[in-house]
């Protein structure tokens, strides 16, 4: 990445920062002074302002606005893409966002007033407004002559949309098909009726499964009249997936809303509860162990299959619950009811895992013993057995939480990715602790 040198004169300065990229550019500005930011946006080309305030943070973008006057404002915000205002604008706090709708054309407020009301889990949401129709009655001359003046710099036009008379919408033209048509050719021959959507009130995951399985670069979002309200491109696709996957990794490991400028005791300050819940859960597992303690002075051998018994209970939870959280983000499952198709199939995939996996720990712990026999008085065939019944008991149980404790989580309204991380990794270890103690307890006392 190339560093700016403030101390060439604006000529030069405007030839520096002209190769570099609006995103390289956004991760230089946060480290600027006030008199570097205030410079470099002066001398800086409105489209490349706008590329590199889209890829700011949105404290970042309120202190670049912070140094542009009233007329730089409105020109900034006239230059936006619909969707990527819209995003600005909901980041924002409501005494804030009121003040930058002032310097909206009365159009664009009304635009952005509808759609910051839909919620944030529909599609409707993340579309854009900023897209070209044709009439069905036009001809190719008249078509091609409206998108070339009456289209703006923010509309995608790659792809044009063909309406009727009441903004019905018939079907799709690729704007190289309408550009190599003949002007004889009529908009209904070169026009494709088969085209796929979602309506404005379905879920995001919809219409990222609809893009993904029919590989297309954009998507009409339609009100229930099929009248067109917007669209959605793989490129917001592309950065849902971003925000989506992001969250998710954060919530498996319980870190809340992490940004990548917090200071190390921010950081700090925002793991730290759950990893003292952790401590705690830890320590009622060893107030388990403690009652455990005959146990563990009569069988030695016992100690050395713990983590072998602890790590197979958590792969296993661990498999069921990734796999049981998909299901719920690629909507696979009814909300209303119990997946019992995915939990019949668990159920099976985790009693046979468990058992198959039993019987080669107790082989091993067999062999093992044999060969290298403890000071204990148990037969190895017998702590074999106990360490059977533990890996069976604690996989097989670990699974069905991995299963059930997400979907009961969806089911009332919580996030089902917060199942795991920490706290889920406590608990299976408690629930195996208790199942391997208590059997050998049984067993041997």
């Amino acid at each position: 990445m190339k560093r700016l040198n403030f101390k060439a004169n604006d000529t030069q300065f405007k030839k520096i920062i002209k190769p570099i990229l609006a995103y390289d550019l956004a991760g230089l500005y946060p480290n600027l002074e006030v008199e570097e930011k205030k410079r470099l946006l002066d001398l800086m080309g409105l489209d490349k302002m706008t590329d590199m305030f889209v890829e700011l943070d949105v404290d970042d973008q309120l202190d670049l606005i912070s140094y542009l006057d009233d007329v730089k404002k409105r020109s900034l915000f006239r230059n936006m893409e619909s969707d990527d205002l819209k995003e600005f604008l909901s980041d924002i706090d409501d005494d804030m966002r009121i003040q930058m709708m002032g310097y909206l054309s009365k159009i664009k407020q009304k635009t952005m007033a509808l759609l910051l009301t839909y919620d944030e889990d529909e599609a409707a949401s993340i579309m854009s407004p900023d897209f070209m129709t044709i009439s069905i009655e036009n001809t190719i001359k008249e078509a091609t002559d409206h998108v070339i003046k009456d289209s703006r710099d923010i509309d995608y036009i790659d792809t044009i949309y063909v309406v009727d008379q009441v903004g019905k919408l018939l079907g799709y033209i690729d704007l190289k098909d309408l550009i190599i048509a003949r002007s004889s050719t009529s908009i209904q021959k070169i026009m494709e009726e088969d085209f796929q959507f979602v309506y404005f009130d379905e879920p995001i995951e919809k219409a990222i499964q609809t893009v993904v399985n029919y590989d297309r670069n954009v998507i009409p979002v339609l009100d229930p009249d099929l009248h067109m309200l917007g669209i959605l491109t793989a490129d917001d696709i592309f950065d849902e997936l971003i925000e989506t996957t992001e969250s998710d990794y954060q919530n498996l490991a319980l870190l809340g809303d992490h940004e990548s400028d917090f200071t190390p005791f921010e950081r700090a300050k925002q793991r730290l509860p759950w990893l003292m819940l952790a401590v705690l859960l830890n320590l009622v597992n060893a107030s388990v162990l403690s009652s455990f303690e005959a146990t563990l002075i009569q069988v030695s051998a016992i100690v050395l299959f713990q983590p072998m018994i602890l790590g197979m209970a958590g792969n296993i939870g661990t498999q069921a619950l990734a796999v049981t959280i998909l299901g719920i983000h690629k909507k696979e499952f009814d909300e209303q009811s119990l997946p019992k198709r995915h939990i019949v199939k668990e159920f099976g995939v985790g009693l046979f895992n468990s058992i198959l996996l039993g019987l080669l720990a107790f082989g091993f712990v067999t062999l093992y013993l044999t060969l290298l026999p403890t000071s204990g008085t148990q037969e190895p065939y017998q702590m074999g057995l106990v360490v059977f019944s533990a890996v069976f008991g604690s996989m097989f149980i670990s699974s069905q939480m991995g299963v059930f404790v997400p979907i009961l989580m969806n089911k009332f309204g919580q996030d089902p990715s917060a199942a795991s991380g920490p706290m889920m990794t406590t608990i299976n270890d408690l629930v195996a602790l208790m199942i391997y103690f208590g059997i050998a307890t049984l067993a041997f006392l």
